[in-house]
């Protein structure tokens, strides 16, 4: 299998190093892809909902001018869960921290993915802490206001019920193949029957990658009572915001309306025939995009 996707997964993680710290109250893994130069610019990725690092590291792989830091959101992947809740306060201050405890000589970029650019977004409202922000197939509108507002609606449904259930078959649901496959089979758009195997397997090995049902139940209660709307008005960074024109969970036009609210540098770029895996589908493109606009700021 000759896929770009998988080639850029298996460089990300041949230059990969798994480190730790401790962020607030959590034991945070993260890993770093060095890059080519060690004076090179640093851009801190933030995963989406209940994935883990892996999830990016095809874009990492395209970035080898960058150093770039990829941490597990505290409760998935390798890092320990918050003692209070997962909240999208608690996520942003975490952000805040993790960022601080890198010391890094200059201000990072910061990127964020689905329920990860919710996260940046909060942040990006309350602090300056980083150079650029990256928002890719954000969630700019209410979750129950989608193109698939249907499906959202029965996946709340579940959500609503499965924590009155025994822990056991809870987790079972949670887990279960239908569910994960379902997602994947509903969110990737590419006819490439190779490539939709692949991602197919990405989710498959790492999209129930969560500690445990609270770290689940609550982290799908922030990803759906917050959107980045609420908080771009308020950015005081230069915004790159990166969209898939077939994205299930928020539209062109939900995109549009949220980028007409930013008071800052930005940009919006559109990409046909794709839809919430950018990062899956198109990462070479995606790291293009991020590439063209930070070298645009810099020659400004």
């Amino acid at each position: 299998m000759n896929l770009v996707s998988a080639e850029l997964t298996r460089k990300a993680r041949g230059r990969g190093e798994r480190r730790e710290m401790q962020v607030m109250d959590t034991v945070t893994r993260y890993w770093f892809y060095p890059a080519d130069s060690e004076s090179a610019p640093s851009i801190v990725f933030i995963h989406g909902y209940r994935g883990n690092h892996r999830g990016l590291e095809a874009i990492a792989g395209a970035l080898s001018d960058f150093n770039i830091y990829i941490p597990d959101l505290p409760g998935f992947g390798e890092s320990t869960p918050f003692v209070s809740a997962h909240s999208i306060e608690n996520y942003s201050w975490w952000v805040g921290e993790f960022i601080h405890k890198l010391q890094l000589p200059h201000k990072p970029h910061l990127l964020g993915h689905s329920f990860g650019s919710i996260i940046v977004s909060h942040h990006a409202a309350h602090a300056a802490d980083f150079d650029t922000l990256i928002l890719e197939n954000p969630v700019s509108a209410p979750a129950l206001k989608g193109p698939k507002a249907a499906l959202t609606l029965l996946a709340k449904l579940f959500f609503d019920l499965a924590p009155k259930l025994p822990s056991k078959t809870a987790n079972w649901a949670l887990k279960s193949w239908p569910m994960v496959r379902g997602m994947s089979i509903v969110m990737t758009k590419s006819h490439n029957k190779k490539l939709r195997e692949w991602i197919h397997r990405q989710h498959d090995e790492n999209f129930n990658d969560f500690e445990s049902n609270r770290v689940a139940f609550e982290g799908y209660s922030a990803s759906i009572s917050h959107h980045v709307s609420e908080y771009a008005a308020r950015f005081q960074r230069p915004t790159l915001v990166l969209i898939g024109t077939k994205d299930d969970i928020t539209s062109p036009s939900q995109q549009r309306q949220m980028v007409a609210l930013l008071k800052v540098e930005n940009r919006l770029v559109e990409h046909r025939a794709v839809g919430h895996l950018t990062h899956y589908e198109i990462p070479d493109l995606i790291a293009e995009d991020i590439r063209e606009f930070l070298q645009s700021r810099n020659a400004n």
